[in-house]
């Protein structure tokens, strides 16, 4: 009850207030196209008819204002009243950092009431009558008398027709507000396009009242983004049944397209020297775009690109089973059919003698041979090292001893056949022995650092059996798989998580899409960059399939062990799951592609960069390769650099990143040209100074190095100077060099040293190069830039250019898919014209 009266002496005291004012109130009935000027104070309160001729009664009203007087404290209240609803707007009023003086805004059309309206207020005779009217009330709580110029347009341009362009000029004070309805489409694309840079906004509401037109109305948009230059957004009937609005706004500045801020005065310095910053008015910010409602793809559209795709890459499938069965036509088996040395064509079963002696774990110390220092962790140890005197090569040494020489490889054949007798892997390691008067001699040579030898052939530096070869070579393939789950389960519910953001928030600056060509299926607001990472899985599970084979094969009918190169099975099955990972992560990526998780995409890329690397040297260095453990730690490193690089960067990053390459890389180096033997301690860097002035032991592979140290010194030089904000693609563009690299000197040294690879492996060479140099071509012009602001990135749009559903990334991801298929299939078979090939005769480079 006490509250009651203290509201009913409330209204009371206000009734007295408001008669002591003597408030006049003034009507007036105006009309449209005019410009209309009063003068309004704290005496006098305007209400202001209009009504819109029959023509242009069916469309919206746009209401123009402007005033000089008032302030933020007193300002002019405007409130308009429809048959839509109400709403006050006022002037001035603070827009960013600047005061406005006037205004343009849109009311709600007469229909958008009409789809939520009951029978019990509906008369459609006075609706009809008073269609498009509503009125104005204008007052103030200024003493002095404002100055108030006022007009009333009917917005002819309001409609936007379908496959039309609507040209549109927006103001910082006067945005743009735009009405489409669907006629039969199920679904359209609505695309803008600019030739200037201002920064503007463009959203999408759904049909209610009152349209949100000011930066501040964000919650009644469902879709927003800042545009630059070009924007794109499908919009489906499903949500929007009775049509949308567009809203298009002229940001304050240009910092939420361009991420530049404005550098403010330090006040210190303007007390100093008495320089204040004096507010001038800014020049008014005009955008001219145009928008323009194209048709989107039908489903059958659809259904043609996905059929396409898959065919595309199951025809490999096709073609691999058709080779298959092709080798049961002898003409065709003796082409593609391996000339290998099988194990039960020897006559002792395949066991070859090295040194007659038991094998034996070794301790590594800096002065051990090059075929014992691989520090293993299996059952099985290597051959132990003999040292070679004027005893028989067959005599047995003591394998401790630090001039230890490689052994003399001893191959059994059948009898009677040249290869029957023991054969000696080159000269020894200080000393070549050779025959004189039925006696053995050894004739001096130069002392070798690190024990190693004047030729370099394989069967000194694969001693170690296949079982344990295999072994280690697994180990890949099993880290692999653990590193695979545990990196991946996080990856897709973060960004589900960001794709549900998207779907709530309806902020389309949060996933940089191509959206000029980024057809939504379901919940995926990007279905085809999604989808377009099927030919890595495809193309990985045959890859896989195809290694299966051969080593189901290699067991039923198992080959000699001092032929041919040692089979790693292991690792380039962990190639094919890896590329099969890469299409999981790369798809999850572009569920929503952004500066947070582009490390998702490009993380096992790293990983098949690497693994191609090591498998190309374990081929000819089987005994001092890195251990999977090793690897892996490495792309660990990285992968942290990569995070560190994207999200802070900067010249602290850029310079340690830049020692730790080229210093890291030439510590590689030396590792790589000593077999392994070089080690960052006092005794190994004496060794490897003293060489700097003798002749260089293997001229091959030093010239290689050199190039490839001037390649990654420059290309690290490069990165500190640029700095550029795409570390992510910066790394993987040195990786991919440098396996690159690897493979070109790998064939090159093949041919210089005699070895030709078979008409297939060459085929395989020739599709990699035909799909790798589109492919690149395709991923440097990319379509998104994930490093710039989201309104900077859509620069870089552009349609679509494969069955109307595929840009210039889902090109890339398909060409570049091939080219891994196919560069791995390089691997697997560009040594098999060796497998009948002693590994005494095979070089090693």
């Amino acid at each position: 009850m006490y509250r009651v009266w203290l509201f009913f002496l409330a209204a009371v005291g206000g009734s007295c207030v408001y008669a002591e004012q003597n408030i006049t109130v003034i009507r007036m009935r105006l009309d449209f196209e005019q410009e209309h000027r009063l003068t309004v104070d704290h005496t006098v309160e305007y209400i202001l008819q209009f009504r819109p001729s029959q023509s242009d009664a069916e469309f919206p009203s746009r209401v123009w204002v402007s005033s000089l007087a008032g302030d933020l404290s007193r300002p002019v209240l405007i409130t308009y009243r429809q048959r839509a609803g109400a709403g006050t707007w006022q002037l001035p009023y603070e827009s960013g950092d600047t005061l406005q003086h006037e205004f343009e805004r849109t009311l709600c059309p007469d229909d958008a009431a009409s789809y939520n309206q009951s029978s019990y207020c509906e008369d459609a005779e006075v609706q009809q009558e008073a269609r498009g009217e509503f009125s104005l009330h204008v007052v103030s709580a200024c003493a002095r008398g404002a100055a108030l110029r006022l007009r009333v347009s009917a917005a002819r341009d309001w409609r936007l027709h379908y496959e039309r362009a609507q040209h549109v000029f927006i103001t910082l004070t006067a945005p743009r507000v735009h009405h489409y309805r669907f006629a039969d489409e199920k679904n359209v694309r609505l695309v803008i396009s600019s030739t200037d840079d201002v920064c503007a906004i463009i959203a999408v509401q759904n049909i209610t009242c009152p349209i949100g037109d000011m930066l501040n109305d964000v919650q009644s948009w469902s879709q927003r983004m800042t545009v630059q230059r070009s924007g794109a957004v499908q919009l489906s009937r499903a949500n929007y049944p009775h049509g949308f609005y567009i809203v298009a706004l002229v940001q304050n500045t240009d910092s939420p397209c361009t991420g530049e801020t404005e550098e403010s005065q330090d006040w210190l310095w303007q007390e100093i020297l008495g320089d204040f910053h004096v507010a001038r008015n800014p020049l008014p910010r005009i955008k001219a775009l145009d928008l323009e409602i194209k048709p989107s793809l039908t489903i059958s559209q659809y259904v043609l690109a996905t059929a396409v795709t898959t065919a595309l890459f199951l025809g490999f499938y096709v073609a691999f089973f058709l080779l298959v069965l092709a080798q049961r036509w002898s003409p065709f088996a003796k082409m593609v059919r391996p000339r290998a040395v099988l194990a039960s064509d020897i006559q002792n079963g395949g066991q070859t003698e090295v040194d007659g002696g038991p094998r034996q774990r070794q301790r590594r110390d800096s002065t051990a041979t090059f075929d014992s220092s691989d520090m293993s962790d299996s059952d099985e140890e290597p051959t132990p090292v003999t040292r070679t005197t004027n005893a028989s090569p067959t005599t047995p040494a003591s394998p401790a001893s630090p001039t230890a020489a490689v052994p003399p490889s001893i191959t059994p054949a059948s009898p009677g056949t040249p290869e029957s007798r023991d054969t000696v892997d080159g000269p020894a390691l200080n000393g070549a022995t050779t025959q004189e008067n039925g006696r053995e001699t050894q004739a001096e040579e130069p002392v070798r650092p690190f024990g190693l030898p004047a030729r370099l052939r394989l069967a000194a530096l694969a001693r170690r059996r296949g079982r344990v070869v295999a072994a280690r070579s697994d180990r890949y393939l099993h880290t692999l798989y653990t590193v695979a789950v545990f990196y991946a389960l996080p990856v897709i519910q973060f960004v589900t998580a960001f794709q549900v953001f998207l779907n709530v928030s309806g902020s389309l600056d949060t996933c940089y899409y191509n959206f000029l060509c980024a057809h939504p299926a379901g919940d995926l607001s990007d279905f085809n960059h999604v989808f377009s990472n099927t030919g890595y899985l495809l193309l990985g599970a045959l890859f896989l399939l195809q290694v299966r084979r051969r080593r189901n094969t290699r067991k039923l009918q198992p080959r000699h062990e001092d032929y041919g190169i040692p089979a790693h099975y292991g690792l380039l099955e962990a190639l094919g799951v890896g590329m099969m990972v890469v299409a999981l992560l790369s798809a999850s990526y572009h569920v929503c592609p952004n500066r947070l998780n582009f490390q998702f995409d490009t993380a096992f890329m790293y990983v098949l960069a690497v693994l191609s690397m090591v498998k190309i040297y374990q081929s000819r260095h089987p005994d001092v390769n890195a251990r999977a453990h090793a690897t892996f730690g490495v792309l660990a490193v990285l992968i942290a650099l990569v995070v560190w690089g994207v999200l802070g960067g900067g010249p602290l990053f850029w310079g340690l990143f830049t020692v730790l390459h080229i210093f890291g890389f030439l510590l590689l180096s030396l590792r790589i040209y000593y077999l392994g033997q070089f080690r960052f301690e006092k005794q190994s860097l004496q060794t490897a100074a003293l060489q700097l002035s003798r002749p260089p032991l293997y001229t091959p592979r030093l010239v290689a190095l050199l190039v490839a140290n001037a390649l990654n010194w420059a290309f690290a030089l490069y990165g500190l100077f640029t700095q550029d904000g795409d570390f992510a693609g910066h790394l993987l563009t040195l990786l991919l060099g440098n396996t690159l690299l690897h493979l070109m000197y790998y064939l090159a040294m093949k041919l210089f040293n005699g070895e030709r690879p078979r008409w297939y492996a060459w085929c395989y060479v020739a599709g990699a190069s035909a799909a790798w140099a589109p492919a690149l071509y395709f991923f440097l012009a990319g379509s998104t830039d994930w490093s710039a602001t989201p309104a900077q990135s859509r620069h870089l749009n552009h349609e679509c250019r494969v069955l109307r559903f595929y840009d210039s990334h889902d090109l890339w991801h398909f060409l570049s898919a091939i080219a891994l298929y196919l560069t791995f299939n390089v691997f697997l078979t560009w040594d098999d014209g060796l497998t009948a090939v002693k590994r005494t005769d095979i070089a090693v480079f």
